[in-house]
């Protein structure tokens, strides 16, 4: 059977049954299946052995076996556990090679050019396997939309093109730095205390500040940073490009998970990190119109990802309640019960992502048409539909996965409990439910008013 499900072939011959590139593109959807089904799967379920053990019986077992016991003996053998609990760089390096982060890009910038739909599948697959490893590369394709965007209005640096081309093709890796400690959300246009000087001579910008809870922190080369410029309620936020390397700028604390343990998660330094003019993305000021575009991508990326998750889950429901567990001589899918789960988890999913691609295909084409405003509306209700409809499903079809295995589900070694953790990287993922309902009902209403003359 393929890791790469019918629905997701449908779905791209749908949309794109009528281009003579339709056979490359579900040859490397299948292609992509079996390279996530042979390399990353493998190395997410090993790491999640390696946590399951006790690392201090674990460390004393081989330090047992050691004619000398001192610290560089203890240090050696921490570092092996931490090692053995990573992902290994050549999973990644398969991932780049196969052309994943170029996937959705013009050849002119160095990718491939496939339809931004087939990207999504790419990831709803890459995320049945690894929500870590997914959401480290829709991570950095958001931040890559919004230099691409820029890039595309004219409107991005020699500097700026150089760095999207690198995260086309993989060379690096990008982080996306909005949040703060106490700014996030719906108030960060408020409370945002990271802010940006211009030099006297308007050569440079000063930042300094903190960001906090930022996904790829520790592993990312190049991170996406929102900086007050000035005081302008509406146009007070610059969108900057900083590379890790630059002075001032640190990694602070990284964060010990229960989720997407193979995600790195933590805070970003500033402290009086100086930056060339041409690292500023775009126009002054208009730092939030990005920031809100580059979400609007995001949540798509986050609902193929929870579609994923929500379809691996399902597919281990089927496993326990057709060959495994039995009531009273009879396997668990003879009863209406689980039966009537599996028809609501089935439509579930199977709706997320109708969403999830349709999204997807209304990017593409608002893209084509940046200046049609009804193409942007509809993009953006049906993305932020797509992400609130298949992170709810991903929750509940891995609740309905606990709720089936029974007692087993919360042993360490069954990873059954770390799926329904790890759905909840996609609740609070690019905005949690309440504030998703609250952008929905809005544009809904906008829309009534605007058939009605309102």
């Amino acid at each position: 059977m393929s890791y790469v499900t019918r629905q997701q072939k449908d779905w791209i011959e749908m949309l794109y049954g009528d281009q003579e590139n339709l056979s490359i593109y579900l040859d490397m959807l299948d292609t992509f299946g079996k390279l996530v089904e042979k390399t990353v799967l493998p190395a997410e379920q090993k790491t999640e052995l390696q946590r399951s053990r006790n690392p201090l019986e674990y460390l004393k077992e081989n330090l047992e076996q050691r004619e000398q016991i001192d610290r560089a003996a203890i240090e050696e053998m921490v570092d092996e556990i931490k090692n053995e609990e990573k992902i290994p760089g050549e999973v990644y390096d398969r991932i780049v090679e196969f052309g994943l982060p170029g996937a959705s890009f013009t050849e002119e910038l160095g990718g491939v050019g496939f339809p931004y739909s087939v990207f999504i599948a790419f990831l709803e697959t890459l995320g049945k396997a690894s929500p870590s490893i997914g959401v480290r590369y829709a991570i950095s394709n958001t931040v890559a939309e919004g230099l691409r965007f820029n890039h595309a209005a004219g409107a991005l640096s020699e500097y700026g093109e150089k760095i999207l081309k690198e995260l086309v093709a993989g060379e690096k890796l990008a982080a996306f730095g909005l949040t703060e400690a106490s700014a996030s959300g719906s108030n960060i246009m408020r409370e945002m205390t990271t802010r940006a000087v211009l030099s006297a001579d308007g050569t440079y910008y000063r930042i300094d500040g903190n960001k906090m809870f930022i996904t790829n922190a520790g592993t990312a080369d190049v991170y996406a940073i929102f900086s007050k410029t000035s005081d302008d309620p509406k146009q007070g936020i610059s969108l900057f490009i900083v590379e890790r390397e630059t002075r001032g700028f640190g990694i602070g604390q990284l964060f010990e998970k229960r989720i997407v343990e193979n995600s790195s998660l933590g805070e970003l330094v500033l402290d009086a990190v100086e930056v060339p003019v041409a690292n500023l993305v775009g126009k002054a000021g208009y730092g939030m119109r990005y920031a809100v575009r580059m979400l609007n991508s995001g949540r798509v990326t986050i609902a193929a990802l929870a579609v994923g998750l929500a379809q691996r889950a399902f597919e281990e429901y089927l496993n326990i309640a057709v060959e495994g567990k039995k009531s009273a001589g009879k396997h668990l899918v003879e009863y209406d019960r689980t039966q009537a789960k599996i028809a609501e988890i089935s439509m579930e999913i199977n709706a997320a992502r109708d969403m999830t691609y349709r999204a997807a295909w209304l990017k593409g084409r608002y893209d084509a048409d940046p200046d049609n405003s009804e193409f942007l509306r509809e993009y953006v209700l049906e993305g932020n539909g797509a992400k609130l409809k298949a992170s709810l499903v991903a929750q509940k079809a891995c609740d309905y996965l606990i709720k089936i295995g029974g007692a087993s589900s919360v042993v360490k070694e069954n990873p059954v409990m770390k799926h329904y953790l790890d759905s909840w990287l996609y609740y609070f993922g690019e905005a949690v439910p309440e504030v998703l309902e609250n952008i929905i009902a809005g544009m809904e209403v906008k829309k009534h008013n605007m058939r009605k003359g309102l």
